[in-house]
């Protein structure tokens, strides 16, 4: 293996204001040196580091171009969650999704171990923390990867395969049968072309992955459930999208691949979650297809709750997806108090918050202790407001409500969304359409997928 060391240095890079005393020269803005086998990486005064600082100087390091496969970590003075946090910014900054490259030469070496100088901080217990880090991977791939590969059947098997690992976790499938004899109209319109005219691996359906502790007592006030957007491709529909808005629409899905990619984590991590709860997992999976039979503007849907809504746009598809996919969990005779779903759903969100912070919108408790658990995890979350009057702008004359509006839609979207949930339970949506795919290099992620919200519900999990 080749290895390089970091060394963690808490003082000002050299050529600063700062008179370091050491002959490197680097800008004031650069805030690493790399010397062959050595790399630098200068994190300012020490008394004022926190972990969000040190992400952000190990994330500054060129690790696309950084070849080696062993990373020796001089942690320095850094304590335990110092050190974390620059553990899983090199694991996870030096990970790029390359495997249709053709050449070897033009993949990215991957780092395979990161060892600790002089020793390993008290309480770092790197194969949870490897656990964590290894689904993010595991969500960046799926996004990542061809629409046509990663399809809802493909999705299925992923939950099926999970399942395999662990006797706490198992899934059912409601097929495109079931879902129409359940009332999944809106699901099974997103995915209408699909399922008249494309192979049976791309036909729309509801995955149910669950998760129970060996003493969960049912209707215990200790059920969560996390709900995915899980829209394989789209086109738009019959609205059909420009050519350069369609180009990443493999990732439609980033909402499903994070839950997918929770119970990834889960699997292996069973010790560490508390025995008294349980998590179901719901992914909402379909294509959005163009096409003789695609479901039209104008139409009106009946959901699974009995909800009719006025169609207004094709291409606002994903709140309709999880309509159905709410509906079935508001329908659970073990009810879940928590319920939190996730979704690249507006255009909106990325124009107000861009590709710094998700949005959240719903209940302020849920917000506040998923808000903790990303903050720790370096992950950006912020409420945005679910006011009683963009109800208004979704009313219909032909139907209970409309399913979008022109705008505010981010907001529009989250007071749909809100028809469909159980009013006895927590509810907190969010909006990851800046975050789960970014189209410039990022603070954690090059340019592509993130694997965004997998590490901050995890955290959150473990720490219930």
């Amino acid at each position: 293996m080749s290895k390089l060391t970091v060394e963690l240095i808490c003082q000002k890079a050299p050529g600063s204001d700062e008179n370091t005393g050491l002959n490197e020269r680097k800008a004031n803005d650069q805030q690493y040196f790399l010397d062959q086998k050595l790399l630098k990486i200068y994190l300012g005064e020490k008394e004022k580091l926190s972990q969000d600082l040190i992400r952000e100087k190990v994330s500054e390091a060129d690790w696309q171009n950084i070849s080696e496969t062993e990373i020796e970590l001089d942690i320095g003075e850094l304590n335990t969650e110092q050190s974390e946090a620059a553990y899983e910014m090199i694991s996870l900054k030096s990970f790029v999704f390359d495997k249709y490259k053709s050449s070897k030469e033009a993949r990215q070496v991957q780092v395979k171990r990161i060892a600790f100088k002089p020793k390993k901080p008290d309480g770092f217990n790197t194969q949870k923390r490897d656990e964590i880090i290894n689904s993010v991977k595991f969500c960046r791939d799926i996004v990542s990867s061809n629409a046509d590969e990663i399809n809802p059947e493909q999705m299925q098997k992923f939950a099926e395969n999970i399942t395999a690992q662990s006797k706490r976790i198992k899934c059912k499938v409601i097929d495109a049968e079931k879902a129409k004899k359940m009332g999944m109209n809106c699901l099974l319109a997103v995915g209408a072309e699909s399922l008249a005219n494309s192979k049976p691996e791309f036909h729309p359906r509801l995955v149910v992955i669950e998760y129970t502790g060996a003493k969960y007592k049912a209707n215990s006030g200790k059920h969560l459930s996390l709900v995915g957007k899980g829209i394989t491709y789209d086109t738009g529909g019959l609205c059909l999208k420009p050519t350069k808005y369609m180009l990443d629409m493999k990732s439609d899905m980033a909402g499903a691949a994070a839950v997918l990619s929770v119970f990834h984590g889960l699997a292996n991590l069973s010790e560490d979650i508390a025995e008294d709860i349980k998590i179901t997992g719901v992914l909402a999976l379909s294509e959005n297809g163009f096409g003789a039979s695609s479901y039209k503007p104008g139409d009106v849907l009946k959901a699974m709750n009995g909800t009719t809504v006025e169609v207004v746009d094709t291409d606002a598809e994903g709140r309709l997806a999880l309509a159905d996919a709410l509906s079935y969990v508001s329908s659970l005779k073990d009810k879940a108090n928590k319920v939190i779903d996730l979704a690249t759903l507006t255009g909106s969100i990325v124009a107000t918050l861009g590709e710094v912070a998700a949005g959240a919108m719903g209940d302020e408790q849920l917000f506040k202790e998923i808000n903790t658990s990303f903050a720790a995890e370096g992950e950006k979350i912020w409420r945005m407001p679910l006011h009683p009057q963009y109800k208004d702008i979704l009313k219909s004359t032909i139907a209970d409500i409309k399913h979008c509006n022109t705008r505010p839609d981010a907001l529009c979207a989250g007071i749909f969304l809100k028809e469909f949930v159980d009013k006895d339970s927590q509810w907190l949506h969010l909006d990851i359409a800046g975050m789960g795919f970014i189209e410039e290099d990022g603070l954690w992620a090059y340019k592509g997928a993130t694997g965004f919200a997998v590490k901050g519900l995890l955290r959150y999990l473990l720490d219930v």
